[in-house]
């Protein structure tokens, strides 16, 4: 347990550098492309990616103070479990199971819905569990990812010329004849 603990103490403060924040949602492209060609393993990687960008970046020189406390409510958070806490973490397997379901099923349209709106629920999270200051600090970096993430998106699927919702009739004609 004691290696866990240090291994926290080591990683946490590398989770303030803006960096980690601004990279961390665009990981939703390579999960989603690799759930759309349904290729599990790296897919999988991707998830585990993601999840462990929070260390990767050195401990930033300066700390923006907006940032400190996002952090500090989330490390309470986990120093004090409660049903919030149950509720917060449960929202990511929920929000990462209905990203890789949409694009496995080859629905761009509701796997964008799925980004978008799991985006604005971490944000209104945040300006639930800090204040203004907080929720002003993520808009910025949710904006420039939604607006990344939604232009690819939508950009590749014109390209291709794929529906951003499938036509299910289409697919049980199909399976019909």
């Amino acid at each position: 347990m004691e290696l866990v603990t240090e291994f926290f103490e080591w990683a946490w403060p590398r989770h303030l550098n803006p960096i980690s924040w601004y990279i961390r949602p665009l990981f939703f492209i390579p999960i989603a492309l690799f759930a759309w060609r349904r290729q599990g393993w790296w897919m999988s990687l991707s998830i585990v990616a993601m999840l462990s960008s929070f260390f990767w970046f050195p401990e930033p020189a300066e700390v923006d103070p907006a940032a400190q406390a996002i952090l500090d409510m989330e490390a309470e958070l986990f120093a004090q479990p409660s049903w919030q806490t149950v509720i917060s973490l449960g929202t990511i397997p929920i929000f990462l199971g209905g990203l890789v379901w949409a694009f496995w099923r080859h629905s761009i349209g509701i796997g964008l819905w799925v980004v978008n709106v799991g985006v604005a629920y971490k944000a209104a999270w945040v300006w639930v569990n800090t204040d203004f200051a907080g929720f002003m600090h993520v808009v910025p970096i949710y904006a420039i990812a939604l607006l990344v993430i939604n232009a690819l998106t939508i950009g590749f699927a014109k390209w291709r010329k794929i529906p951003l919702y499938p036509d299910r009739n289409v697919e049980k004609q199909a399976a019909e004849a």
